[in-house]
């Protein structure tokens, strides 16, 4: 019986009325974007009454290129309950179109989904223009969704001069209101976003604004709720649907602060064998519900690293730095001193084959701007200083020789820039190649961006320190949530802070805090 992953119908085939649907797969991790293969052919499943609306989670789409991107949704007519679908192949129809009305149609088709990926549709679409919006719609039976927009990249071979994009992390859904995001989807002329993990938080109910719906999430079930939780707020529905997102994971996807496969010590589920079963959850649910290209995973194990080309401006490089990690070699509490173990070559914070992915990719790279899009600090983050002082040993201070050997790939490329989320708070910084000599180069810049909604009182208090002891740190702030839009041409990069006044009131201004700029081939400086 052919899968229910993803079937589409050509337009052609669609007007013809066909009776039969190609079976789509794609290709997933370590740089592919993937391309739709027919594998096999079958009858239209009939469409089941559907009493309300199926649509209840919205829309996204992501992981765009040069002629498409993949187009997101999930039937859940009673979301918070497992959905609320029949046990039952649904075929679900999507068109794109080349105006924001959706008068000129340039494709459409059907996918057929199913219960086994909780009735979520992942349509690979393809044979677009490049360096444009697009916009599109699903329907089911009489449900049909909004109209909403998306974007291709430029050409491979093209030299796009300017590039305009946010980037985001850690969505608490207790701590705060996603104002930060209603602010990304009234932008409207952001080319992406990529969003540097956290998605959802895994545990605790009662937070400052909300609630979420039981203490802990370890179950596919589970998992699969949590992010229906998430996707019920408006303002996060707007942004999916008002630009296309590039994704990666950090923690709270799985369990706080685990390593590749050990989890935190003070777990929920500590036997090695239920924690692997744990991660196969949350890495199936987070696939189930991110617009990504990637063939869904089917165990524990799922690479989820990849590049995208912004023609020759930028090289993207999206990390992993949960997954292939060295369980935390000196502490297994957050702030801590370094001890021997760290310094070990065998000690990894990205694994062997991202490493050499990584590499080949800084070595061969064309693009004026080289970007590592990943969750936690890469700068040295001290406090105190001398052998006395201690470091975020769940940062990449925690694994100062893989750093290091990042640190050299770096050196060879044109304009390297470090994204980052995790902590709660924003931050500035000069990446030196040796962070232990005030005379080293600058190799590149850091900028941390804040959480959307988490709370970051815990940094706070500690920032005076920070700054003191990091004298390439320039800026850092953790009072305010919000996100960052950056403003990338050949010869600058433009990083504006938008910061809510007050993320646990609803409709809280949200303004640009600082703006930094970056000229090509010079260190950072506030504009």
């Amino acid at each position: 019986m052919p899968s229910p992953f993803d079937r589409s119908l050509s337009r052609r085939a669609f007007l013809g009325a066909s009776a039969a649907v190609a079976l789509v797969a794609c290709s997933g991790g370590k740089g592919s974007t993937g391309a739709p293969t027919v594998t096999s052919t079958g009858p239209l499943p009939p469409v089941p009454a559907l009493p309300s609306d199926p649509f209840t989670l919205g829309v996204a789409s992501g992981c765009p290129g040069p002629d498409g991107f993949v187009l997101w949704t999930r039937l859940a007519p009673e979301p918070m309950q497992g959905g609320g679908m029949p046990e039952v192949r649904v075929p679900v129809r999507w068109m794109v179109g080349a105006d924001d009305a959706m008068r000129d149609v340039v494709q459409e088709g059907v996918f057929v989904t199913g219960p086994d990926v909780a009735h979520t549709v992942h349509a690979i679409i393809g044979g677009l223009d490049p360096d444009r919006p697009y916009w599109y719609r699903f329907s089911v039976g009489d449900w049909e969704t909004p109209i909403a927009r998306t974007r291709t990249f430029p050409a491979e071979n093209s030299s796009p001069q300017q590039m305009r994009f946010g980037f985001a992390s850690c969505q608490n859904f207790r701590d705060g209101y996603y104002t930060a995001w209603g602010d990304v989807a009234a932008d409207g002329d952001l080319d992406f976003v990529a969003f540097l993990g956290d998605y959802i938080y895994e545990s605790g109910v009662q937070g400052a604004v909300r609630a979420h719906d039981i203490p802990e999430v370890i179950t596919l079930p589970e998992y699969r709720n949590r992010y229906a939780l998430y996707r019920s707020d408006p303002l996060l529905r707007s942004a999916h649907a008002s630009v296309p997102w590039i994704v990666t994971w950090d923690d709270h996807e799985v369990d706080n602060n685990y390593q590749g496969n050990a989890p935190e010590s003070t777990s929920a589920v500590t036997d090695p064998q239920a924690f692997l079963a744990r991660r196969a959850a949350a890495y199936k649910a987070w696939w189930e519900h991110m617009p990504t290209r990637l063939a869904p995973p089917t165990g524990p194990d799922f690479a989820i690293y990849r590049g995208y080309e912004y023609g020759d401006l930028a090289r993207i490089n999206m990390l992993d730095t949960r997954q292939y990690r060295t369980d935390q070699p000196c502490s297994d509490t957050d702030i801590g001193a370094l001890c021997d173990a760290a310094q070990e070559p065998a000690t990894t914070l990205i694994g062997a084959d991202q490493e050499r992915w990584l590499a080949e990719r800084f070595s061969t790279t064309p693009a004026k701007w080289n970007i590592l899009a990943q969750q936690i600090v890469f700068s040295r983050l001290a406090f105190g200083t001398g052998p006395g002082a201690a470091y975020n040993l769940d940062q990449w201070d925690g694994y100062p020789v893989s750093r290091d050997r990042v640190l050299a790939m770096m050196a060879g490329a044109s304009n390297p820039v470090v994204i980052t989320g995790d902590i709660h708070a924003s931050g500035v910084s000069d990446i030196k190649r040796d962070f232990d000599d005030p005379a080293s180069p600058v190799v590149g810049t850091e900028f941390v961006g804040t959480s959307i909604s988490s709370n970051g009182a815990a940094l706070g208090a500690v920032i005076p320190t920070a700054l003191e002891s990091n004298p390439h740190l320039k800026w850092a702030d953790a009072s305010k949530r919000g996100w960052v839009r950056c403003e990338v041409t050949p010869d600058a990069w433009r990083a504006d802070y938008r910061l809510v006044e007050d993320a646990t009131k609803e409709g809280a201004p949200v303004t640009t805090a600082k703006s930094w700029v970056v000229e090509s081939g010079r260190p950072v400086r506030e504009a």
